[in-house]
């Protein structure tokens, strides 16, 4: 498939559109310059087109900053046959060209759908965007039924997010909200409940000592034992 190229400021500036449920068109410059549209599935390419060239000052303007900064690669790109983690399964990824984009799952495959040609970076930052909604909900919904399982000695987090971290699989803070990493949801559901509970703990104790340990325990005695596993992954 021919690169698609927009002209701003007299120069040919590559752009890719992804599409989702969103209700809004959002607009990035990528390091290297490239740009990515984000957009609702009903507005025409024409117009998203119009949306860039009103923006082309401003697009120019930031642009000259990131056009030499290369562009961060994933370790890993995910090709069609591929197999990724997703809550202790394996899902083999298939990919195909249609109309418009989409991704599902049936049984122990992703399917993956693209607008125009089949490209490895696409595939990959579908699958990326879908683990974040994925994330998004389960974490949302699994939080609040293990608040509801154990109500008597746990309280209702103010909020739940997800976030990228380096080095931690959850965090709570003194607002009672409850973040989590967005790698968790590729975890086995026993070691993500342990990673809930954890942090749930700390709106009771906002810290490591004897007690928290003693309510974490007394809801996951084999607590340790998930934690190490988890580091082991």
């Amino acid at each position: 498939m021919k690169t698609k190229r927009v002209m701003i400021a007299s120069e040919e500036v590559e752009y890719d559109i992804i599409r989702s449920s969103r209700r809004t068109v959002a607009l990035y410059i990528r390091p290297g310059g490239s740009l990515l549209i984000r957009a609702p599935w009903y507005v025409p390419a024409y117009v998203l087109l119009k949306f860039v060239e009103s923006k082309a000052p401003w697009i120019s303007r930031h642009r000259d900053k990131l056009k030499e900064i290369r562009p961060d690669q994933p370790s890993t790109m995910i090709n069609a046959g591929d197999k990724i983690p997703f809550m202790g399964r394996e899902l083999t990824v298939r990919a195909h060209e249609n109309s418009r984009n989409g991704i599902y799952v049936i049984e122990d495959e992703i399917h993956v759908s693209v607008y125009g040609a089949l490209t490895p970076e696409k595939i990959t930052a579908f699958i990326d965007n879908w683990y974040l909604k994925e994330a998004r909900n389960y974490f949302a919904e699994r939080t609040q039924e293990l608040v509801r399982l154990h109500g008597n000695i746990l309280p209702v987090p103010s909020s739940v997010s997800i976030r990228k971290m380096k080095r931690r699989w959850g965090t709570c803070r003194s607002n009672g909200a409850i973040l989590f990493n967005r790698e968790l949801i590729k975890k086995d559901k026993e070691l993500i409940d342990s990673v809930i509970i954890h942090e749930l703990c700390h709106l009771v104790h906002h810290n490591h000592g004897k007690e928290f340990y003693a309510l974490l325990e007394s809801i996951i005695p084999d607590y340790r034992q998930r934690r190490r596993n988890l580091r082991n992954l």
